[in-house]
């Protein structure tokens, strides 16, 4: 099981690596969404690898975001990360 508290402290853990400090669960927004498989496009995501719907947890903190994909029963996470506002997250040519 992936729960969504467990990817939350990863992202948190990513976060605090970024800025350098610590950041703490109840200082991230974030919002969850159900995806299709092709509507996903992150540069460190294998789409061919996903099943045909996941769920995408977004995060933000301050001027950072993030993203876990997962699938619809959170039992697998197929890719996390974090990014800053002014990087692409996304693959080119989409």
């Amino acid at each position: 099981m992936v729960s969504f508290d467990d990817v939350m402290l990863k992202i948190c853990s990513l976060f605090s690596v970024d800025i350098g400090e610590k950041v703490m669960p109840d200082q991230v927004g974030f919002e969850s969404i159900k995806l299709n498989r092709d509507e996903i496009d992150y540069k460190n995501i294998d789409t061919n690898k996903l099943p045909q719907w996941v769920i995408v947890h977004m995060f933000i903190f301050d001027d950072w975001s993030g993203y876990a994909v997962v699938n619809l029963e959170q039992t697998k996470l197929y890719g996390l990360g974090t990014f800053y506002f002014d990087e692409e997250p996304f693959k080119k040519g989409r």
